[in-house]
């Protein structure tokens, strides 16, 4: 459902993410655990392209949410002017070496140097143009079936509860009004909070606030769920409430990549858990595998410190 290929995020000089790549199947709760600082909310937000990629491919449902990366199509390399000079020089210099050779080397050293200047030949952007056409979608329209939620609920202050959860689907022409107003109390009625219809958010509990966060994009009929940190900024005995609507979401098979610093809940949610250290993942697999016995020393350390 979501494929993230070869991904590095750089803020300035800052090198968030380090060449990420991960596959999130449909029915798959990923859930990604890691020491502050690194990287796992960014890689979330690179998902939908709340942060876009300095390098590297995300494709969701088997559409390219960002531009191609010629660096992971070799046939769009070898149309760049750059490849061939390199491969004409490769050639004069190592006469006994064959075309799959020199092609290589060409290649490699292309990457390596990040050589690929932004303005090539007309075959080199017509071949990227091609890979847009062909698999290209609109952010927004891809945006429709992934749900965010994040971690200070963002819900509108100056709307009411009703409201929230009826703006987008109306808006965007997915629903009527009255039908947007249907599902939305059909939304709140499951979590309890229909008499809060017509209250503004800062009326509510942190709790409160954030599980009608989780059911405003439940509003919007999403593919898949991305939650970054959903308790974090919530008070200790708010957190079980958001955990326990999450955890029915994933038992009804919702898509789902959970960022959490909640040992014990990604133990019982996750289907696969991704350990990320320093911009990379580090070590991943199944919660009781991971969590009970972990192969890298860093995620040895980081379990012991915080469980």
């Amino acid at each position: 459902m979501i494929s993230v290929n070869n991904i590095y995020k750089y803020f300035g000089d800052l090198k968030v993410l380090n060449g990420v790549s991960c596959e999130i199947e449909k029915g798959e709760r990923i859930v990604i655990i890691g020491p502050s600082g690194s990287g796992k909310s960014t890689l979330l937000r690179c998902m939908n392209l709340l942060e876009h990629p300095t390098y590297g491919e995300v494709w969701v449902s088997s559409k390219l949410l960002t531009p191609p990366d010629p660096y992971l199509h070799f046939d769009v390399i070898k149309k760049s002017k750059t490849y061939n000079s390199l491969f004409e020089q490769l050639k004069a210099e190592n006469p006994n070496l064959s075309d799959n050779e020199l092609e290589e080397m060409a290649i490699k050293k292309i990457k390596a140097e990040d050589l690929l200047k932004k303005y090539e030949g007309s075959e080199y952007k017509k071949a990227l143009k091609q890979i847009t056409k062909d698999f290209g979608i609109d952010i927004n329209l891809a945006r429709q079936n992934m749900g965010m939620v994040f971690q200070h609920f963002n819900l509108f202050n100056n709307l009411t509860v009703i409201d929230n959860l009826t703006l987008a689907p109306v808006q965007l022409g997915l629903k009527t009004k009255e039908e947007a107003e249907k599902t939305a109390m059909e939304l709140l009625k499951r979590i309890n909070l229909e008499d809060k219809r017509d209250e503004y958010p800062s009326k509510l509990s942190g709790g409160q606030k954030q599980r009608i966060a989780i059911v405003r994009a439940l509003a919007m009929s999403p593919d898949v769920m991305l939650f970054d940190e959903p308790t974090s900024a919530l008070d200790p005995e708010m957190v079980g409430e958001v955990l326990d609507l999450i955890k029915e979401l994933a038992n009804e098979g919702m898509t789902m990549v959970i960022v959490t610093h909640e040992m014990g809940f990604a133990r019982e949610v996750g289907t696969r858990v991704l350990f990320m250290d320093g911009g990379v993942i580090a070590e991943e697999g199944a919660p009781s595998e991971l969590f009970d016995n972990p192969k890298n020393p860093r995620t040895v350390q980081f379990l012991k410190a915080v469980l």
